[in-house]
């Protein structure tokens, strides 16, 4: 039995926060049904595509698939519904009373104008789980402006804590902005249905992406940094630790750090430097000489290649590893091993493509992940009306010749 089996989600999101905390409860067993409008969102048409043989290319053909919802959608089930048209919005409406959770991502307001926000829709779904994720959440002084992943880093502080202290402000390479608001909106999802379960009760979860950042920087003492005139960016390394950085090797790159001194002493040992452990024999004595003592390693550093270094500062107990290009993830053993990257699948193709996406990374004892492929845009419109609402095919004729799906 999956974990969520049995809870129904309308995924009324886009892009990238909403699809993808909808794509997690779709991978813990939950049956998602995202509403999208004609032509679904921007990432249908974002490139690259993957056809119905599995090849991908360039200008988009019948069929064809881009991969970001071949990936966000698995799982899913696709319906199009042009809510522009009232009997849209009524078989919206009646799609989240036969619902659990529903979770959109539409900027403060819109949903309101549409008449489908949590106030409009709790008199009739009084146990629906509402998560809303937006930029800045739905009140205080910056709720109306727009806002994307590259902004709300901006905002957060955490584009200004990232680089080298003489180089610009600089974004995380991944849409953080983006992936942590929807991990957190799933936590609430989770949290909001055990409530439901004790009191029967649905609620509204309000999910802000700079909130979500906010909590990324001040886990760490940003306050006392400030008082004690650290500057926001320290490129690799860190003002607390020595030696701790991202040192050249011979042949790229390798990432160390020694939090203990048995460790800086066994260090010195492999480079052949024991004079170096009686100079420095504590944390206290590094840290004052913290220059000199990453100078020191980096010079054997760069005696060495990154795999091999890794291997050995391993060896001795001391967190290292060679840094990798993304690319090098599917070549990994440990992340075959772990499954950590599966093979997508397009809706046409019996068999898998070469195309990966990520499989849900938590791994349970007794349960499953269930991550089904990604269907067509619209694909499950017409099976949904039927099953759910129990619209008879002469109707449903009649709502798709008046554009209401699409």
């Amino acid at each position: 039995m999956h974990p969520l089996e049995g809870i129904r989600v309308l995924d009324a999101s886009h892009v990238v926060a909403g699809p993808v905390c909808c794509w997690l409860l779709a991978a813990l067993g939950a049956e998602v049904i995202r509403v999208e409008p004609p032509g679904g969102d921007v990432t249908w048409r974002t490139l690259p595509y993957v056809g119905p043989d599995g090849v991908h290319r360039g200008p988009r053909r019948a069929r064809d698939i881009a991969i970001s919802p071949l990936r966000r959608g698995r799982g899913k089930r696709s319906v199009v519904l042009d809510l522009k048209h009232e009997e849209a919005r009524a078989l919206f409406r009646k799609l989240a009373a036969r619902s659990d959770v529903l979770v959109e991502n539409a900027v403060p307001g819109a949903m309101e104008r549409l008449g489908l926000d949590y106030a409009s829709l709790a008199p009739e779904c009084p146990r629906l789980v509402y998560c809303s994720i937006s930029g800045y959440g739905h009140d205080g002084p910056y709720r109306d402006r727009p806002s994307m992943d590259l902004v709300v880093q901006a905002v957060s502080g955490l584009m200004a804590k990232t680089g080298f202290p003489d180089g610009p402000p600089t974004k995380v390479g991944a849409t953080v902005g983006d992936q942590v608001p929807a991990i957190y909106a799933a936590l609430g999802v989770l949290a909001a249905l055990r409530q439901r379960d004790r009191d029967g009760r649905g609620q509204r979860i309000d999910v802000a992406m700079l909130d979500s950042l906010l909590t990324l920087l001040w886990d760490e003492p940003i306050d006392v940094y400030e008082e004690q005139g650290l500057p926001e960016r320290v490129g690799n390394g860190d003002p607390r630790g020595a030696p701790l950085d991202v040192f050249r090797s011979a042949d790229g790159w390798v990432a160390l750090l020694v939090p203990h001194d048995a460790q800086w002493r066994a260090l010195c040992e492999l480079m052949g430097r024991p004079e170096l452990a009686a100079r420095w024999p504590d944390y206290a004595a590094r840290l004052a000489a913290r220059d000199e003592v990453n100078a020191s390693v980096a010079t054997w550093c760069r005696t060495q290649a990154s795999d091999a270094a890794a291997e050995q500062l391993v060896a001795l107990g001391i967190p290292a590893g060679p840094v990798r290009s993304p690319y090098a993830a599917p070549r990994d053993p440990h992340v075959a091993h772990r499954g950590s990257l599966v093979p997508l699948r397009h809706p046409d193709l019996a068999e898998a493509t070469r195309f990966l996406g990520p499989a849900l990374p938590i791994r349970f004892s007794r349960a499953e992940s269930a991550i089904a492929p990604a269907e067509p845009l619209g694909a499950s419109s017409e099976a949904v009306l039927r099953e759910l609402l129990g619209i008879e095919d002469a109707e449903i004729a009649k709502l798709r010749a008046a554009g209401v799906l699409g």
